[in-house]
């Protein structure tokens, strides 16, 4: 499947959540628009949660992907903005600090760096990212432990180049893996992110089980052997935490 780069660019100084923004104008939009926006108000994150930010400390960007017909694409594609994030931060922290958590977020020393949301509107996938670059307060407690760059890093850092770099990295990530069938992007994912045989702790509506994983299909769904039944579950949903 070939898919445009990325290369018509809006920059927002102030908007609710850029990936609303696409959503309202998408009909308007060429296939490969991204909106960077300084701040956001009202950040969008996972399960309904909200994403928080302060001006000029993180990268608040929506990437708009038309044509696609297949609901399952939006998560199939959202693993690519989690590779090309790795790769970004690659650059200022130390690789063996990085993992990719399932679904869609990137961790930094075992905390939150970065938040990846994709949404499936009128025949548009929508992938929101979020990344941490400069410590800020947040309004409101977050429920889980979090990180940024400028934490993890002795680097100096421009956010302005962090955003070129990540646009850059998106665009290769691209280039390289869109080449063929989406259906083969979970298991790409799945190899760099490299978690197969770790032990994790799953909490959905209906239970909080600890298990190992297995593999994953390739529609993005995880495979886990739970440790108390040795059961094999299919994971679709829910909050993971890793254990090793």
């Amino acid at each position: 499947m070939k898919l445009e780069n990325f290369q018509n660019i809006i920059t927002l100084e102030k908007v609710d959540s850029t990936n609303t923004y696409l959503k309202r104008y998408s009909n308007s939009m060429p296939d490969g628009t991204v909106v960077f926006s300084r701040e956001q108000t009202a950040g969008k994150g996972r399960l309904m949660r909200k994403w928080f930010g302060e001006k000029d400390k993180s990268v608040c960007a929506s990437f708009l992907i038309k044509n696609i017909y297949d609901n399952v694409d939006a998560i199939r594609l959202s693993f690519l903005f989690s590779i090309a994030v790795k790769t970004v931060i690659t650059k200022y922290i130390d690789y063996n600090k990085i993992a990719l958590k399932w679904p869609n977020d990137v961790l930094a020393s075992g905390k939150k760096i970065c938040g990846i949301l994709s949404e499936y509107s009128k025949d548009c996938v929508i992938v929101g990212v979020g990344l941490n670059v400069f410590d800020f307060l947040p309004p409101e407690e977050i429920d889980q432990p979090w990180t940024s760059i400028k934490s993890e890093s002795d680097m100096p850092l421009d956010i302005e180049i962090i955003k070129k770099e990540l646009l850059e990295s998106v665009n290769s990530v691209f280039i390289r893996y869109c080449t063929n069938s989406l259906r083969d992007i979970p298991m790409i994912w799945f190899r760099e992110a490299d978690i197969k045989n770790i032990s994790l702790t799953i909490k959905t509506n209906e239970d909080v089980f600890s298990g190992t994983v297995k593999s994953i299909n390739n529609c993005g769904v995880l495979y886990v052997e739970n440790k108390s039944t040795h059961e094999i579950k299919n994971i679709s949903y829910g909050d993971v935490t890793y254990n090793d």
